[in-house]
């Protein structure tokens, strides 16, 4: 019962933080969050499904491109029926993609992820007359009315966020329920030993093709209210740097955990946020984080804020003293 109102107690924190922020802090909440499903997707695939793809941006972009085009050319279609269009092109370019890549493992399954990505990115650069090239699309979302007559602006910053925060934390409770249904058991039990889960009598590539789907899903999700936020996408959505910066923040934030891809994505942009305006060279220093980080930290931060981590050792020592022995 504590841990539920703790809960309820957070939710509505988060919900009523437009109210304190500055639209400027805001901002950076919006982006948090968004990143931090993109983040949560790839934990899916990598931390509970053991496939290391360094191609994840391929869906986060494909998503921001079925937003904008589907504004385009349909109209003001309501952003959750647009989100939902985005998640059925990551699920349906993670069949695609999938039935390629999931048969290989370890460096093949990463490079070829990865050639796939570079792919979609080539074709969103040139193929001008729809996707305007390197000029990038513009994404305008339309306002949504809600049941009551409530009206959000999308390009107001307040309502963006009360959607955007509604939908992640859907989209984060959907995750949490795939790790703990027989799917999830399957999917560890593969990314553990996919031979003797063969023997066990798993479809191994059944399995890591649902998971990669399912991850691509979010990920395009996420890759909506990117685009959605930031009135337009890129190929630069669909680039290696994307998806070498989703890898950080996931291990930042520690894979294989809930909180793990929210927290990578806090700190991620925050630090980036603060080194940028104290010098130009602040990816080197994010580069220093991650070998660092590799190095002492595999564990991330979930690690040090989780229930085994040093910080949570202490709390109880403090509340648990040492008695006197007789």
């Amino acid at each position: 019962m504590i841990l539920l109102a703790g809960w309820i107690s957070a939710l509505i924190a988060l919900y009523l933080l437009p109210l304190i922020l500055d639209i400027a802090s805001l901002r950076l909440v919006i982006e948090i969050l968004y990143f931090g499903l993109f983040a949560a997707s790839f934990n899916l695939l990598f931390g509970y499904g053991g496939m290391l793809s360094f191609g994840h941006a391929a869906a986060f972009g494909i998503g921001g491109y079925a937003a904008g085009l589907t504004w385009k050319f349909l109209g003001a279609v309501p952003v959750p029926l647009t989100l939902i269009g985005c998640a059925l092109s990551g699920a349906s370019l993670g069949i695609v993609v999938g039935v390629f890549c999931v048969r290989s493992r370890g460096t093949s399954f990463s490079m070829l992820t990865l050639a796939f990505s570079q792919f979609l990115f080539a074709v969103a650069l040139k193929w001008r007359t729809v996707t305007r090239g390197d000029d990038g699309l513009s994404v305008r979302p339309p306002d949504l009315r809600l049941p009551g007559g409530l009206l959000l602006h999308m390009n107001e910053p307040r309502h963006f966020y009360w959607l955007e925060l509604t939908v992640v934390m859907l989209c984060i409770a959907a995750i949490w329920h795939i790790t703990r249904t027989p799917l999830g058991n399957a999917s560890v039990t593969v990314r553990e030993n996919d031979e003797r889960a063969a023997s066990l009598g798993y479809n191994v590539f059944a399995t890591r093709l649902i998971v990669f789907c399912i991850a691509s899903s979010f990920a395009a999700v996420a890759g909506g209210l990117f685009a959605s936020f930031q009135e337009l996408v890129s190929p630069e959505a669909l680039d290696f740097n994307t998806s070498a910066e989703v890898v950080l923040i996931a291990l930042l934030g520690g894979t294989g955990t809930l909180v793990g891809p929210l927290l990578g994505a806090a700190a991620y942009i925050l630090l980036q946020n603060w080194l940028s305006s104290i010098s130009e060279h602040w990816p080197f220093v994010v580069g220093l984080l991650f070998v660092l980080l590799i190095l002492f930290m595999r564990t991330g931060l979930s690690g040090i804020v989780g229930p085994a981590g040093p910080i949570q050792y202490l709390i109880g020592m403090w509340r648990s003293p040492t008695r006197e022995q007789p």
